[in-house]
């Protein structure tokens, strides 16, 4: 069978369930087959209508479909509850929460007044130095380039050269070229960045506008319930750069929330959050920067069992409010079934 094919049976399978209310109940059973209470969390990082390929987001419909289901059928927790009653492994059954990331300005625009429609509390991860600053990150000034570029072809400075004749070609260069600087440290990302950005020979004054939030902002989130961590400076990997480095962004986005917000983070996200982007070593500076928990982008639930410095967070990522929810009661069962055992997510079952 087609993955395609597949897809569409597992659509039609969703919309079936979800008209006879059965995935509510599927996803009430779901939390009692696990063999702990355990709690996914949920990232999004942009929400807003602009259908942009070059800067995905989940289009705002779907994003309040999504919202009222899982206000509907889960016991929706800030991360702070969430921690807290994980460790002492009193979760409820049905729990959940929602996480943003990186501090883009439609999370207040578009995310929030959904969020707070449905009583939802979130969590936004600030890469600090993006904040009221005119800047934007490193990945969306790549989208923008390859999106505006006159070039028909550019030369990587790694020696591969790709097409740029049409919008399918920008699009399948964007996600290598972001692949190949993500292995890359940031000062060599940088540089590789900055050649990049020269060979495509970009229209004058070609950049983003209002991107991303500014303090007035978040602030304003923080008086809508949102919860606010920090998610480094510059949104570096961790794993990619020096301890010194290191530990100047992780303590410097905690320093800068404090004095934007005038109060202090509780948690962190670790950039990028796989494995391999962040270190034994990396938590340790999490840990001592004064930050009491941590958040991946590692497959499972968050049990008692969970390093309260390594949470799992991911999807699932559906434009169809029915498969999003069968998704999410599948995802609890088979990573309810888990224990944390290694670093590894590859030899993981991989839930949709």
């Amino acid at each position: 069978m087609t993955s395609n094919r597949c897809e569409a049976l597992i659509r039609r399978l969703a919309g079936i369930l979800y008209e006879t209310r059965a995935i509510r109940f599927a996803s009430w059973i779901a939390g009692y087959t696990a063999r702990r209470r355990g709690c996914p969390i949920l990232i999004y990082h942009r929400v807003n209508d602009e259908g942009d390929d070059f800067l995905p987001a989940t289009p705002t419909a779907d994003f309040e479909r999504q919202m009222a289901y899982v206000a509907s059928s889960y016991r929706v927790m800030p991360l702070d509850e969430m921690v807290e009653r994980a460790q002492a492994d009193d979760l409820p059954r049905n729990s959940l929460a929602i996480t943003f990331d990186d501090g883009y300005r439609d999370n207040l625009t578009h995310a929030a007044p959904i969020l707070h429609r449905y009583r939802l509390p979130s969590t936004i991860f600030l890469a600090t130095g993006f904040i009221g600053t005119g800047a934007i990150p490193w990945f969306d000034r790549l989208a923008v380039a390859l999106k505006l570029a006159r070039a028909e072809a550019v030369e990587a400075p790694w020696g591969e050269t790709m097409a740029l004749h049409d919008r399918a070609a920008r699009l399948t260069a964007f996600e290598r070229v972001q692949r190949h600087l993500k292995t890359l440290g940031d000062d060599e990302l940088q540089r590789a960045l900055d050649v990049l950005l020269e060979r495509l020979d970009v229209p004058n004054g070609a950049t983003l506008k209002n991107l991303m939030l500014d303090w007035a902002d978040v602030r304003a989130l923080a008086g809508l319930g949102f919860g606010v961590g920090g998610h480094t400076v510059r949104h570096v990997i961790l794993s990619r750069v020096t301890s010194e480095r290191s530990w100047a962004e992780i303590r410097g986005s905690r320093t800068a929330i404090e004095a934007g917000l005038g109060s202090t983070p509780t948690g962190f996200a670790y950039p990028n959050g796989r494995s391999p982007d962040y270190s034994p070593a990396t938590i340790e500076l999490v840990r001592k920067a004064g930050f009491a928990w941590a958040v991946t982008t590692r497959l499972g639930l968050n049990t008692a069992q969970t390093p309260p410095y390594e949470l799992r967070r991911r999807g699932p990522w559906e434009p169809d409010v029915a498969t999003f929810a069968l998704k999410l009661a599948v995802y609890r069962v088979v990573h309810g079934r888990e224990t944390i055992d290694d670093r590894s997510e590859d030899s993981r079952i991989r839930a949709p």
